[in-house]
């Protein structure tokens, strides 16, 4: 069973993406911020990790780096919903980071299911 890190603030968004993935078929592991994720990720390290951008703590493209010097191969999908109010394209820098898949909230979950089979080279 494939292992995935959900890393977001957000608890609607971590909910609503654990139920979906769970019923997927996928064991999910879950962070309220980026300092906690990188704890569970070093702690024993998901297939996959889903990491919101903009968090307290540690923020998504510090996760990005911090991963990719650790877990060069780790597969990220980064997500964020506040991109239109910030003056830098943060997504953008996400994929520049090593991200596979950037995505704005709210991402529909068939487009998350399609990005998590391709990150997982599931299909």
């Amino acid at each position: 069973m494939k292992r995935i890190l959900i890393i977001d603030d957000d608890p609607i968004i971590r909910k609503l993406f654990s139920q979906f993935l769970e019923k997927q078929g996928y064991e999910v592991v879950l962070a309220e911020n980026g300092k906690i994720g990188m704890s569970k990720m070093i702690e024993n390290p998901p297939d996959l990790i889903i990491t919101d951008i903009l968090m307290p703590e540690m923020d998504g493209l510090e996760i990005l780096l911090k991963i990719r010097e650790t877990h060069s191969h780790m597969p990220v999908i980064a997500i964020s919903g506040g991109m239109r109010a910030m003056p830098i394209n943060f997504l953008k820098q996400a994929k520049l980071f090593g991200a596979l898949h950037v995505f704005e909230k709210p991402v529909p979950l068939s487009v998350l299911d399609q990005a998590i089979k391709d990150s997982l080279n599931l299909e």
